[in-house]
């Protein structure tokens, strides 16, 4: 979808350079301070202003790059800070072994752990979509036991296409990942994978992660999940296989005004519930059993 041009005014461009600054100042400093442990932080930074460029001379419209560029300096950031694993080494879309494809973040650990991080923005064009939530609750598309309850004359069609639209991008940036694991041949016993999705807390929020967490690692969706019905008609019309290849899921929430997340959370979990119990046709998640990086509450 092409971005639409919407001219900045004077304290928009005084508000972007002021932030592409306050940025490339902070992450700067932190990434020379360690560059003995990841030497590609001013690839990282020069990406982010690159994409800064492109926001002064096309417009408001093409800020998702930018977005998406401080959300990895941000995940970069806390991996060098990480305390739980001390990561002696940090690479920055390392080449994959038979892949044309790169995963975000190759970390190794003074303990010669090795875990990968992907890294994706999910924020999703503002659209009003009320047509497809009339038509979603015609068809059935929402679990039974769930009300979803918008009002088209407050922004309903925007915020029903925001819920939608976070809850496809997870799953196809699961696959994605999952993709990348089989066709670099990169599963191990020992090697963690994180999928580290990121969001500016108004369009989705962590919860509806936990929602998708759940049905991943247990082959089930919860009871409550409003998404289950229709993610489950679509997993089967395209004959999706999930392998559950993936250790964890991680959730960052940083407003776009913000220079660091406000949350970081590196381990989301199902919601706990008595009634919840894995199918049995879906074996346990294999994992080290030792998280691989901080969990930030």
């Amino acid at each position: 979808m092409r971005s639409p041009t919407v001219n900045l005014t004077a304290d928009d461009i005084a508000w972007v350079k002021a932030h592409a600054a306050e940025v490339t100042q902070t992450f700067g400093a932190e990434f020379a301070a360690a560059r003995d442990r990841f030497k590609e932080g001013q690839l990282l930074l020069n990406r982010f202003n690159t994409a800064i460029e492109s926001v002064l001379k096309n417009g408001r419209g093409h800020f998702s790059p930018v977005d998406e560029a401080h959300n990895e300096i941000c995940i970069a950031s806390a991996l060098l800070a990480n305390t739980r694993l001390r990561f002696i080494r940090l690479e920055y879309e390392p080449p994959l072994p038979g892949c044309a494809k790169t995963i975000d973040f190759r970390a190794t650990a003074d303990n010669g752990q090795i875990v990968y991080v992907d890294v994706k923005t999910i924020k999703s064009q503002a659209a009003d979509r009320w047509d497809q939530f009339e038509k979603a609750t015609k068809e059935g598309w929402i679990a039974d036991n769930v009300h979803v309850v918008i009002s088209q004359d407050w922004l309903g069609g925007e915020i029903w296409h925001a819920w939608f639209a976070a809850r496809a991008r997870m799953l196809e940036y699961t696959l994605e990942l999952e993709q990348k694991i089989a066709e670099g041949n990169l599963a191990g016993e020992n090697t963690p994978f994180v999928l580290a999705l990121c969001g500016d807390g108004f369009g989705w929020q962590q919860d509806g992660l936990e929602d998708f967490v759940s049905f991943y690692y247990s082959g089930i969706h919860r009871a409550d999940d409003a998404f289950s019905k229709v993610e489950l008609r679509y997993i089967s019309d395209k004959k999706i296989t999930i392998n559950r290849t993936i250790s964890q899921f991680a959730y960052m929430k940083r407003p776009q005004s913000q220079i660091r997340p406000i949350r970081l959370n590196w381990n989301v979990r199902p919601p706990r519930d008595s009634f919840f119990k894995r199918h049995p046709s879906f074996p346990p998640l294999r994992c080290s059993g030792r998280k691989a990086v901080e969990e930030r509450p």
